[in-house]
């Protein structure tokens, strides 16, 4: 294969990805509900709620997929190491090394510019969650009214409005 993406003129990809459980250090409740807000840039995983604030994991995604497969199938890319009902990190990614041969058309390319990327992954009962980010997650405790700010602002962003 080596050999013959060579001769192609293409640069040979290896990878042998896994994937490591991060353990959190609080038991959230994986399984069953989850409740997503993204702008373009940053994802808010829910993760729990009480009187005052909302606790969730923040990214400052490249891209994200939510949705398909559920618990009951592997994943596409039959990744080992994958938790369910929890968050694992992806090391090797195959996804982070597809995007970054996606990007060698951009005249400003460097392969450089992938070495810091994160693959994360987040399975559910129904639904799993993969994101690729320039940096780690944050775990954060936002208090309600800030967080309806934030939602108000984003509305803000897309109004019709002048």
């Amino acid at each position: 294969m080596k050999k013959l993406l060579s001769l192609l003129g293409l640069k040979y990809e290896s990878s042998s990805q896994y994937a490591k459980e991060i353990i959190l250090e609080k038991d959230y409740k994986f399984m069953y509900e989850n409740f997503l807000v993204s702008s373009q840039r940053k994802l808010y995983l829910l993760l729990e709620k009480n009187e005052q604030s909302i606790e969730a994991i923040t990214f400052n995604f490249h891209v994200y997929k939510y949705g398909y497969p559920n618990d009951e199938v592997d994943l596409p890319s039959k990744i080992s190491g994958v938790v369910n009902y929890g968050l694992s990190e992806v090391y090797n990614s195959n996804w982070i090394n597809e995007l970054k041969i996606n990007n060698r058309s951009h005249h400003h390319h460097s392969d450089k510019m992938f070495s810091n990327r994160n693959h994360y992954i987040v399975r559910f009962k129904d639904v799993t969650l993969e994101i690729i980010t320039g940096s780690k997650f944050s775990i954060v405790q936002i208090p309600i009214n800030e967080f309806q700010q934030i939602i108000n602002d984003e509305l803000e962003n897309i109004s019709n409005v002048g």
